[in-house]
Parts: structure tokens; C-alpha cells; sequence
């Protein structure tokens, strides 16, 4: 089983339980998802994609927050590369997203982020245990062009299998799951075809175990007939 993840409400959390510090909250979030991952792999999963930073996040949200989201990015992929939850769990990670223009951000940030995204693929290439997809400067509606400019350029023919082969994301998720909001915000939308879709109404740092045991649950009584 794969699932898709939006994880959304930071900055609600931050109003509701009075914190200041961006950088604070942000790191909050981080170590939930360490313990949504963990709850993943107890029950279950195989793989999972994270909504971390969307295209339009980038260009609509303040030059601070980004970069400070992107200085955690590049700090969580460091910090990865001899992280025990990673290498015990045998966690395979992939970034997936427009990495070019995510480089071309805040000078040497965005550089730096890339940089120790590749270092952390290429250590866990190996691993098969488990499928990370971090998607990063990641936007579906931007894949889709992305995928059909290169099946194109590369002399193919235009069909479903390979455009799937050139997508930033290749996992087709069997559920997806969104905190705090009631819509997809370009995550998935290709391979969201067939994807059973949860929103709780929780911010994500509330998020429980009992939750995801909850959808899971849900998920199994489901008969998924993808047309037939």
C-alpha cells in the first residue's frame, strides 16, 4: 500500500498554541511526520508521498518562510544520511519536483538543498524496505507538462505508460490523506485516479495514530473496482 500525504495547518497551529518562532513550528511538523512515517511502517505501508513544498508555495509565500523551510529541508536530508530511523527501517528517499528552479532559489540555499537531496538519494538507493517520495518545488498540473515535454522530445509516442516513466512522482497512491482542508491543492493529479481520498479535520500537528488506523480501517471494508 502506498499513501499520499498533505500534511496542512502549521500556521493555525502556531496561532492556536501561541508560537512565535516559525523555524519552532515548522520542526514540530518535521518530527510528526518521523512519527506518521513510523506509524506507516507498524502497520503495515510500503510507501508513502509527502506534499513538503508546493510550486505555487514557493512563488506566493514570503521570501523568510521559504527559505527557512528550505534551510529545514536541507538540514532533514543532512541530518538523514546517518539517521538510525532511516538505515534500521531501510527507507529508500526520493525528491521528487522541478529541482532546477527549486536550485535557482536563494542563493546558496536552494543549491545546498538540492545538493543534500542527491547526496540522500544516492545513499538509500539500495534500500527496499520502505518508499520515501518527499515532493519538493512539486506542483501536478507542472509535472504533467514536464512529463509530455520530454516523452515528446525524446521521439516516444504520447501514451499513458510512458508518460507515467518521465512523471516526478511514479507511485500511483492507494489513499490519500489531507489535515485541515477539504481539496487535492495540485497533489497527485494524475495518479490520484483511483486513489481513495480522507481528509481529517485536524491540523497537522494534532494528527494520531488512532487516525491513521482509523482510515486504514475504512480503506480495507472498501471494494475498489477501477472501472470494472
Amino acid at each position: 500500500m502506498h499513501i499520499g500525504l498533505i500534511p496542512d495547518g502549521n500556521r493555525r497551529f502556531m496561532r492556536r498554541k501561541g508560537i512565535y518562532d516559525l523555524e519552532e513550528s515548522y520542526r514540530k511538523g518535521i518530527e510528526k511526520f518521523h512519527q506518521f512515517m513510523e506509524w506507516c511502517i507498524e502497520l503495515g505501508v510500503r510507501g508513502l508521498t509527502i506534499y513538503a513544498l508546493s510550486i505555487e508555495n514557493i512563488k506566493n509565500r514570503s521570501y523568510r518562510e521559504v527559505n527557512t523551510l528550505l534551510n529545514l529541508f536541507s538540514d532533514y536530508a543532512l541530518n538523514s544520511l546517518e539517521d538510525e530511523r532511516i538505515h534500521k527501517n531501510g527507507i529508500r528517499i526520493n525528491f521528487c519536483g522541478d529541482r532546477e528552479s527549486l536550485s535557482s532559489f536563494g542563493n546558496p540555499t536552494g543549491k545546498r538543498v538540492v545538493e543534500n537531496m542527491n547526496r540522500l538519494e544516492d545513499r538509500t538507493k539500495d534500500y527496499e524496505n520502505f518508499k520515501l517520495n518527499i515532493a519538493l518545488a512539486y506542483g501536478g498540473r507542472q509535472e504533467m507538462i514536464h512529463a509530455v515535454r520530454k516523452v515528446i522530445n525524446s521521439g516516444l509516442e504520447l501514451n499513458e505508460e510512458n508518460l507515467r516513466e518521465n512523471l516526478w512522482v511514479k507511485d500511483y497512491p492507494d489513499i490519500i490523506i489531507r489535515t485541515a482542508e477539504s481539496r487535492l491543492s495540485n497533489f497527485l493529479l494524475w495518479q490520484c485516479a483511483y486513489s481513495e481520498i480522507y481528509f481529517i479535520d485536524k491540523l497537522w500537528q494534532e494528527i494520531e495514530k488512532d487516525d491513521l488506523i482509523e482510515v486504514l480501517n475504512d480503506y480495507n471494508t472498501r471494494e475498489r473496482r477501477f472501472g470494472r
